[in-house]
């Protein structure tokens, strides 16, 4: 059964049982995920990884696939999101209250939201959610300042047309560039990391990988060593890499797992989402101490 993802940022449990009390305001409909992120202490936010609490992110009328649903959580597969944990898509738990139906037969045009966030209104101009950034959702009618959108809650909703790009009447967005890649990715310099992330609320390394491709129709796995291994291998060589390309890191604890990636922008020059507690930036990579662990680069080969 498919259904669609009705929070602004829906996360994705490893198991039901991940999700603790203080967690309450990221697990409830709506979601409050700017709440809950600054009301967690350092502690609390290193335990995502620490206790392989959480998996990843789906963004606002995002698809998935509910296997079973039990005591209000919904098992599903994230079927935008490709992963070797299973054919169709990532895996994993999400409270079935954040999951709604989407009509999509109203248009076969979409838009997607290219500013860090905006505001999607009802269509009394009351709030109904703050969108992330990459949020895709079904085109209703375009009107002269506003377009009316398709949502997965009861009514439809309208967004500033200045925030956002159409598809085609096919359903498909324009292809840009690595340099437009690199500049959304600019877009979250100091945003705080976050594990697992997929949002403009915060991002893991190869979430914001992701999402930037992504934002410029280009598509990659959600994890760092299966987008590595979907992409073609180059020397590590910084003279010979252009911008876009992905850097992989692995640490001499990772016995050769490739725990870290972040997009090369030219001249020597990278920006990634370190780890928790730092932000999205931009680091010189020679005299670094990621070029201590620097031991892959690639390229989408269809660039």
């Amino acid at each position: 059964m498919k259904k669609y993802c009705r929070v602004n940022v829906g996360t994705i449990w490893k198991n039901k049982d991940k999700a603790r009390e203080i967690d309450r305001d990221g697990i409830m409909y709506p979601a409050n995920i700017q709440r809950w992120l600054l009301e967690l202490n350092l502690d609390e936010k290193m335990s995502f990884t620490k206790d392989n609490r959480i998996d990843t992110q789906i963004l606002y009328g995002e698809a998935v696939e509910v296997i079973e649903e039990h005591d209000g959580w919904s098992h599903v597969i994230c079927l935008e999101q490709p992963s070797k944990q299973h054919p169709k898509g990532y895996p994993g738990y999400i409270p079935s209250s954040q999951l709604g139906d989407l009509n999509q037969e109203k248009s076969s045009q979409y838009m997607r939201v290219k500013v860090p966030k905006t505001t999607l209104f009802n269509q009394d101009f009351t709030t109904k959610q703050i969108l992330s950034f990459n949020t895709t959702l079904p085109v209703v009618k375009i009107g002269e300042r506003f377009v009316e959108v398709a949502t997965p809650e009861v009514d439809d909703g309208l967004i500033n047309i200045q925030d956002i790009e159409l598809s085609d009447e096919f359903g498909t967005f324009k292809t840009g560039t690595m340099k437009d890649v690199i500049q959304n990715a600019k877009l979250f310099i100091d945003l705080p990391y976050f594990w697992g992330g997929m949002s403009s609320y915060g991002y893991d390394c190869s979430g914001l990988c992701f999402q930037m491709y992504k934002s410029q129709n280009f598509h990659i796995p959600r994890d760092a060593d299966e987008q590595f291994e979907a992409m073609t291998e180059l020397p590590i060589n910084l003279d010979g890499l252009q911008m876009g390309d992905l850097l992989f890191f692995s640490k001499p604890d990772d016995d050769g797992f490739l725990s870290h990636v972040g997009i090369y922008m030219g001249e020597d020059m990278m920006i990634h989402a370190p780890h928790t507690p730092k932000s999205i930036e931009i680091v010189k990579i020679p005299g670094s101490y990621y070029q201590k662990i620097l031991v892959k680069a690639a390229r989408l080969s269809t660039i």
